[in-house]
């Protein structure tokens, strides 16, 4: 969590703000750790439900942009070069707007010290749990590709 906030993907919530009544939505969130990287990562659930009602059920799903596989491996074989990446943290490369970072609120601990007075943040990019996020990553790299289009025809 510390890297998270330290990244600029997470930013604390000014006392100022915590005293604004507008729309919130807290998300629940735990650690998940993985033996083979001995590494724990944040996992935050949008789907849990408060009063009857979760983020997941308030958000638009969006078309299904992601490539089945088979249509990915044929493809490799139309050209002579194939090209492939892995972005690092790549739902966190697409920042959420300031209007809407509110619904992406969490509680912690300052540098996970429990014996200090819990903190209240917020994510400034997008989660990759939420249904909808796909859509906006592949829409978003269709904007850079565009962009970068003619300089690397």
């Amino acid at each position: 969590m510390n890297e998270m906030i330290s990244e600029g993907y997470a930013e604390e919530i000014t006392v100022q703000e915590r005293e604004e009544n507008g729309k919130i939505w807290y998300i629940p969130h735990h650690a998940v750790y993985h033996p083979r990287k001995k590494s724990l990562r944040i996992v935050f659930d949008c789907g849990a439900t408060f009063k009857g009602t979760s983020l997941n059920q308030h958000l638009l799903q969006g078309p299904n942009l992601t490539s089945a596989l088979l249509g990915v491996l044929l493809r490799f074989r139309k050209e002579t070069v194939a090209f492939m990446g892995d972005v690092k943290a790549m739902f966190h490369q697409v920042k959420v707007a300031e209007c809407d970072r509110d619904f992406l609120r969490f509680l912690w601990w300052p540098e996970g010290d429990l014996s200090r007075q819990v903190a209240m943040f917020r994510m400034t990019v997008h989660l990759s749990a939420p249904c909808h996020h796909q859509v906006v990553l592949v829409l978003r790299s269709g904007k850079l590709l565009m962009i970068i289009r003619p300089t690397f025809p």
